[in-house]
């Protein structure tokens, strides 16, 4: 009963902390928290059209390479002079949908997180129980191999979650930001060699997703076309965000099967031996006891 409620303690939290309302963080652009939703709201106030002042680097929320992108804009506006405000409603669009991409692989590492924590809980319930219930003194040092145990593939997952994170999305996360970069850039008079060395387009042989391959030629035809013909190159990057967007779903539903597998792992290797182990103990100091 105590291990029931306390899984529904558990669960109510979980909830609230990914569903919390919004206004917890209110207006202030400094939540630390939520880089993200501070980054839109930051986007959502500024008018270039009132002749705002431009902000200093430091005071931006920092959130991903979407900062890195309004910088850029910030400070061809310093040097340039202009009005980007379709570029930071393009970049604002892109980031709505990355924060809910973010949301839903925030849900499901926590449901990850809840599967293997409530499994020691289940687990050391029914141990401390069982001891109770017969009068066998079990050797603490065993009972501490368990937990050190149990606690090890804790420990592992948040390295695995990283390393899984990585492999699916970091070159995913380098493509999103040349792009932005080159959308947001394409009508600012500016040479195209300045503009790909912004968008830092030479860190395209750093792609090893083989997945990748195929968008990251057609990006470097896009590259090259823009170099040696010029012209508006502004489609093409359009259609190739589509195409990554699409990519960024698929990889998505492998980081989701991927994890299925994690978790299926550490519950084999590290959670169900542990109970296993402590059944085997007791039952061997009740038959030492016969």
């Amino acid at each position: 009963m105590l291990s029931f409620a306390f899984y529904l303690i558990l669960v109510a939290g979980l909830i609230y902390w990914v569903e919390r309302p919004s206004d917890l963080v209110t207006n202030s652009l400094n939540m630390q928290n939520n880089p993200g939703e501070a980054l839109e709201l930051w986007l959502k106030n500024f008018n270039w059209n009132k002749g705002q002042e431009l902000k200093p680097q430091g005071q931006l929320p920092h959130y991903k390479f979407y900062t890195e992108v309004v910088e850029t804009l910030l400070n061809l506006a310093r040097r340039m002079g202009g009005n980007y405000q379709e570029s930071l409603l393009h970049l604002r669009e892109g980031l709505q949908a990355d924060r809910q991409f973010e949301k839903k692989l925030k849900e499901m590492v926590l449901g990850t997180w809840l599967q293997m924590g409530m499994m020691m809980v289940l687990t050391w319930t029914f141990i401390v129980s069982a001891l109770f219930l017969v009068d066998i003194k079990i050797s603490f040092t065993k009972l501490i191999l368990i937990l050190l145990w149990q606690s090890l593939g804790l420990g592992l997952l948040p390295l695995i979650l990283k390393y899984l994170r990585e492999y699916f999305f970091g070159d995913i996360g380098r493509l999103w930001k040349m792009l932005y970069i080159l959308k947001s850039l394409s009508k600012v008079p500016l040479s195209r060699t300045e503009i790909l060395t912004m968008a830092q387009v030479q860190e395209l042989k750093l792609i090893k997703q083989k997945n990748l391959f195929s968008l990251v030629e057609k990006l470097k035809g896009v590259c090259q076309k823009a170099l040696q013909v010029g012209g508006s190159y502004d489609e093409e990057v359009g259609y190739l965000m589509s195409e990554l967007r699409f990519q960024e779903k698929w990889h998505f539903e492998l980081f989701e099967k991927k994890l299925m597998m994690v978790k299926l792992g550490l519950l084999s290797v590290f959670f169900l031996p542990s109970y296993l182990a402590f059944i085997f103990v007791l039952l061997g100091d009740l038959l030492a006891l016969m």
